[in-house]
């Protein structure tokens, strides 16, 4: 299968910079999947998971909103936040989950709410990535 480049930046760092197979990413219409020679897009992204296929290895990230060009043979994701598999520590994200969890119990209002929900929804992605790490690793041990 052809490759192209990805690189996902946010602007800490650039956490991913490689050729890959296939990048599927969510936008705000929905989840795209994104193959070389892909015609050229420019999307916004919204926080979700990105799944990397490389090389017979997937590769998941939680990521931020943000946005992504595409073009030819290259594909940029600039994000606020980018968290490979291996990054997230599951008992603070558990944590978080729960905070965010006692703060919506409490029927928060404006601002508030929004800081819970958002803390919630990012929490959800970091475990469900996390998860499917551990499931491809079970199913493909090396």
């Amino acid at each position: 299968m052809s490759s192209f480049l990805l690189e996902i930046i946010t602007p800490k760092k650039v956490s991913f910079s490689d050729q890959v197979e296939m990048v599927t990413a969510p936008t705000s219409a929905g989840i795209i999947g994104v193959l070389s020679h892909h015609v050229p897009l420019f999307t916004r992204l919204v926080e979700g998971e990105i799944k990397i296929s490389k090389a017979n290895e997937e590769i998941y990230f939680a990521i931020g909103g943000g946005f992504m060009e595409i073009t030819k043979n290259k594909v940029i994701i600039l994000v606020t936040d980018a968290y490979h598999a291996e990054e997230i520590n599951e008992q603070e994200v558990l944590a978080a989950k729960k905070r965010a969890e006692e703060a919506l119990a409490a029927k928060p209002e404006g601002a508030a709410l929004l800081e819970a929900q958002s803390l919630f929804k990012r929490s959800v992605i970091a475990l469900k990535v996390l998860h499917r790490r551990r499931s491809a690793i079970k199913s493909n041990p090396t």
